[in-house]
């Protein structure tokens, strides 16, 4: 995985001559469970006006849940993505990730040995973006994330989770 996130990046670097600014896009994350708050945070990195895109960007994100400690549960998603500029008077874009998550899950009731789980499973993400000027907006969005049942501690294949955040373009 991290090899492809490294050809990924250099892939984006060599059209650096092709763009004009740079993306930055930090976030927040709420889910994947219901009161588990804010539960993470996620990062945008790539180049503005490339390819006849808004924005071509590479997307992190880490997501943690606890549980009164008997579950515990983690995903790391590595996405690709793209922004679309849908509306050019106000700056309305629409962003589309695809890649893949990885899953931690740990579960330990008081009188039972702890119990493991791992694996990995696809990742999409869509987020609705509107810029206040031509450097600074707002995004939000949901993350979608499935994954094989047993490969996963719980009884959901699916997990969601729901991002805010900042598009930064300089």
């Amino acid at each position: 995985m991290k090899k492809i996130t490294c050809l990924l990046a250099t892939y984006l670097c060599a059209f650096n001559a092709f763009s004009n600014t740079l993306h930055i896009s930090p976030d927040m994350r709420i889910g994947p469970y219901f009161g588990s708050g804010i539960s993470g945070g996620g990062l945008q990195l790539g180049l503005a006006d490339t390819l006849g895109l808004d924005a071509l960007y590479l997307s992190y994100s880490h997501t943690s849940y606890e549980f009164l400690k008997t579950d515990k549960e983690r995903l790391k998603t590595y996405r690709i993505g793209g922004q679309y500029q849908l509306v050019p008077k106000q700056k309305m874009s629409l962003q589309l990730e695809a890649g893949l998550f990885d899953y931690e899950g740990r579960r330990q009731m008081l009188w039972d040995e702890p119990r493991y789980a791992e694996g990995q499973g696809v990742s999409i993400s869509a987020s609705w973006v509107m810029f206040i000027n031509h450097h600074l907006g707002f995004r939000a969005g949901g993350d979608f994330n499935f994954i094989d049942r047993n490969k996963t501690l719980g009884s959901n294949t699916f997990f969601a989770t729901f991002s805010t955040g900042v598009v930064i373009q300089f």
